[in-house]
């Protein structure tokens, strides 16, 4: 695998815990044609904060995909996303506080990791112990419960293929 493809493959994990823990779906796919949302949903602390977490969340995935952040850059952009995880946390309903606490731990895990290597995606996607316990079952039923109860309560529907 080359460089290109270990950053985007860390982007891609970035986007997966942001998706997970954040409603999917954008105003393109709410435009797309077919689209049958017939009234806004009603918008919940936590179901706005896991949104400003997918806000968040990519313009890290940019900076890491792209390549050659400069310290500043990417410890705001780190700091920002942090804020936003931390922000959903605070927001998450009790019936999943635990799992929201554990998405973002995992998103925690590879920001620490992102930093202490310079924003080096590639090197961040080839370490083996951060990819174990990020696809532990701790981590990986955590983010599907999370995205279940986004999906049941966020009113966006997850994206679909086209």
């Amino acid at each position: 695998m080359d460089l290109v493809s270990r950053g985007t493959t860390l982007a891609a994990a970035l986007l997966a815990c942001a998706i997970t823990a954040g409603c999917g779906g954008s105003v393109a796919d709410a435009d797309a044609r077919g689209s049958t949302r017939s009234a806004a949903p009603v918008r919940s602390p936590f179901c706005i904060a896991a949104q400003t977490n997918v806000a968040a969340i990519r313009p890290l995935s940019a900076l890491v995909t792209r390549g050659g952040a400069t310290p500043e850059e990417l410890s705001n952009t780190v700091d920002a996303v942090r804020r936003a995880g931390s922000a959903m946390l605070d927001a998450a309903p009790d019936e999943i506080r635990p799992d929201v606490e554990r998405t973002v731990q995992a998103t925690d895990l590879q920001l620490d990791a992102l930093l202490g290597n310079g924003g080096d995606g590639a090197a961040v996607a080839r370490d083996p112990q951060l990819n174990a316990r990020l696809g532990s079952a701790e981590f990986t039923d955590a983010r599907e419960r999370v995205q279940a109860y986004v999906d049941s309560n966020c009113g966006v529907p997850r994206p679909t293929g086209r």
